[in-house]
Formats: C-alpha cells, sequence, structure tokens
C-alpha cells in the first residue's frame, strides 16, 4: 500500500511536517473556485426566485367607513386597518393606519380599487411608524356620488406577498 506520507504507528506528525506536492496545489485552487461560483449561483438564485403569493379571503362583516377592521394572517399574527376620518370622504384627504401583531414586514402597500365601477388602481405604500404604517391618500371622486371601494393591504414577509382585502363606502 503506497503512502505520500510515511508515518510509523504512534509517530505525531503536525501540519508543518505534512508536504503536499505541486500537483496537490493545483487541484486546490480550481476545486475552491467551484465551491465559490456554486455558493454565489445559489445566492443569485435565491434572490432571483419569485416571491410567493398568499392571498386570504375578503374580510367579511367589517366595513373600514364604519370602524376598524382586522383579520388574522397565516402562520400566526393578525393585520389590522383603519381610515380616518369616518365616515370615509371623497375628494379630500384621508388617512390609512395599519398595525401588524405578531410578525414584522419588510414593506406595507394598501391599493384601492373600486368594486362596482372602475376607477383605475391606486397605490399608497405606507411608512413605518411607532409600530404602525401610516400614510395619507385622496380618492378620487365617483359622479355617483356614493362609491363602494376595495382596500387590499399588501404585506412583504420574507419571501411571501401576503395580501388582505377590506371593503369600505365613500361619499355618505
Amino acid at each position: 500500500m503506497s503512502n505520500k506520507f510515511r508515518m510509523r504507528d504512534n509517530e505525531n506528525v503536525s501540519m508543518s511536517d505534512m508536504a503536499f506536492s505541486v500537483s496537490d496545489r493545483r487541484n486546490f485552487y480550481p476545486s475552491l473556485a467551484a465551491i465559490a461560483a456554486m455558493l454565489v449561483a445559489a445566492a443569485l438564485g435565491y434572490l432571483w426566485l419569485p416571491r410567493a403569493d398568499v392571498p386570504l379571503p375578503l374580510v367579511e362583516g367589517c366595513r373600514l367607513d364604519r370602524q376598524v377592521c382586522s383579520a388574522a394572517l397565516p402562520g400566526g399574527g393578525r393585520v389590522e386597518m383603519a381610515l380616518e376620518p369616518r365616515p370615509v370622504p371623497t375628494s379630500s384627504p384621508m388617512r390609512v393606519v395599519v398595525a401588524v401583531e405578531g410578525a414584522q414586514p419588510d414593506g406595507v402597500v394598501v391599493d384601492f380599487q373600486g368594486v362596482d365601477m372602475n376607477m383605475g388602481l391606486h397605490r399608497l405604500p405606507l411608512i413605518a411608524v411607532n409600530g404602525r404604517h401610516v400614510g395619507e391618500t385622496t380618492l378620487p371622486v365617483c359622479v355617483t356620488g356614493r362609491m363602494v371601494w376595495q382596500a387590499t393591504v399588501m404585506l412583504e414577509m420574507g419571501r411571501k406577498n401576503i395580501t388582505v382585502p377590506f371593503r369600505f363606502e365613500s361619499g355618505h
């Protein structure tokens, strides 16, 4: 049996006593480069993977123009949304407040869409302030005066986009 490092039984050899041949070093650096390239590819792959969309059902029995509404989040926690003032005005500013309990979102955005009439998509990114996410917006005016809206809270949570739709009426 051939052995590069000939040792007798019970002989202690330190790392400095071991010698590597030139061919061993030539194999080491390409292997190290290949491992580094695989790690970089894995990191880039993770960043480029699509986010998982997790749509929750419409929150029934709660209207934002009358009260604060909340919904349970998958995996625990709750999202709570409020609009101020109430009733919700048309063509004047309103404050949007979203609080998330039991989770820390990376970002919070609210999309407003007309339910019975297409008023376009109105997207409002919220700013984190004292544990809540807040913003201010003015909704487009509906010619009929009253309008039913859907406000969809979008939470970026790690690799997931969780959406929670709420309903309210404006123009009372």
